[in-house]
């Protein structure tokens, strides 16, 4: 399974709705690709004062690359990742994009996968 991890530095002049628009639609872009598994993001959250200019984020897990792969064609089809882009500081300087293997998830009390190929099993902890 592969985490997409976006983090957004959002300028000062940009209303929060209309953050939350694009986050949505990031999320109905994600949600329609087979293979999309889940998505969770928004504004971040006060405490750990390391959030480097960042000010909201979003997750996406995906099965597999290819899976990944057709949601960001997707985001170029619908011109979305180009609309995040403009409320960003710095348009794409201000946006950070990772993506993790995260089949090996370790939960309290659960052994973690042994075969890379079976499907991870997600609890709520």
């Amino acid at each position: 399974m592969l985490r997409h991890i976006v983090l957004l530095q959002v300028a000062s002049d940009v209303d929060l709705a209309s953050v939350d628009l694009i986050i949505s639609q990031m999320e109905k872009a994600a949600l329609a690709v087979p293979g999309a598994i889940a998505f969770g993001g928004g504004p971040k959250k006060p405490g750990s004062g390391m959030s480097q200019g960042f000010t909201h984020g979003y997750t996406i897990d995906f099965c597999d690359e290819k899976s990944r792969d057709a949601y960001l064609a997707e985001l170029d089809r619908d011109h979305v990742g180009r609309r995040l882009s403009d409320i960003t500081v710095g348009g794409l300087g201000g946006i950070l994009v990772m993506n993790v293997d995260v089949r090996d998830i370790r939960t309290p009390g659960v052994e973690p996968l042994k075969d890379p190929n079976k499907k991870p099993q997600l609890r709520w902890v």
